[in-house]
């Protein structure tokens, strides 16, 4: 198990490395799916991404220092997610929720974030009710926590086969309530959690910002999330290491095709 990240996003990795692993602002309790080891689906390159995919999958690695060049996943979209590094990066998450990356030695200042079938969850850490798991209706559900800010949805695309996406904005808004004990700042706030991630939870604390991208997308027969953040410190970071990581992003390729909203 990895200790957590002493940052302003608060980052906690949870690897047990037979089941699911999970960063988040705040994390605790079991995470995975002890029973989904039986019914994992080998990742291959011709096997495709199941249906299912992630519930079903489980297993993780740390990949840590990628050179530059071509890369394909191990875990994330049953090993089908490639794309091309500019220079050394380096990751410490391949599961099958979420694959994350940063440039080589800027783990703890930014990361883009590879997430499938995101959860919203309210400040309790429960589910949020009656949220469909699109990319608008997140959105919107996004833009009604009080306890963030959330800009405008613009359109955008993701990867080679340019995705429709839908993104926005989030930083914790200036009037915000506390929802974490552990908070390093003066507020922080959850909202985000994935399949069979226990009580783990993702949230970001004054002053990050996370630029989120949405893709309602088809795999194995069935509708999914496809989402992308993009972290920074704060506005200036974040302004900064766009440029690296739009790039990573327009790169990126995996057998999904885009389905109506």
């Amino acid at each position: 198990m990895k200790s957590a990240l002493k940052l302003p996003l608060e980052l906690r990795l949870v690897i047990p490395l037979s089941a699911v692993l999970v960063a988040g602002c705040s994390a605790s309790g079991d995470s995975g799916n002890p029973g989904a080891a039986s019914r994992t689906p080998t990742a291959t390159a011709s096997a495709g991404i199941p249906g299912c995919a992630p519930e079903c999958l489980s297993g993780g690695s740390d990949p840590g220092s990628l050179p530059a060049g071509p890369h394909r996943t191990s875990h994330f979209f049953n090993g089908q997610l490639t794309m091309t590094f500019t220079g050394r990066w380096e990751s410490h998450e391949d599961q099958p929720v979420e694959f994350s990356v940063a440039p080589e030695g800027s783990w703890d200042l930014h990361r883009v974030l590879f997430w499938s079938d995101l959860v919203p969850v309210g400040k309790d850490r429960k589910r949020a009710a009656g949220v469909p798991s699109t990319a608008p209706k997140l959105v919107a559900w996004l833009r009604s926590r009080p306890n963030l800010r959330v800009s405008e949805p613009r359109s955008g695309t993701i990867g080679t086969d340019a995705l429709p996406a839908q993104v926005v904005d989030i930083a914790v808004s200036g009037k915000a309530v506390n929802e974490a004990s552990d908070c390093p700042a003066r507020a922080c706030a959850d909202f985000l959690t994935w399949p069979n991630s226990g009580d783990n939870v993702y949230g970001i604390a004054e002053p990050a910002v996370l630029r989120l991208y949405l893709s309602d997308v088809g795999y194995g027969g069935r509708t999914h999330l496809f989402a992308i953040g993009i972290e920074g410190r704060d506005q200036a970071d974040l302004k900064a290491f766009l440029p690296d990581a739009e790039k990573l992003i327009a790169g990126a390729d995996a057998p999904v095709s885009p389905t109506p909203s």
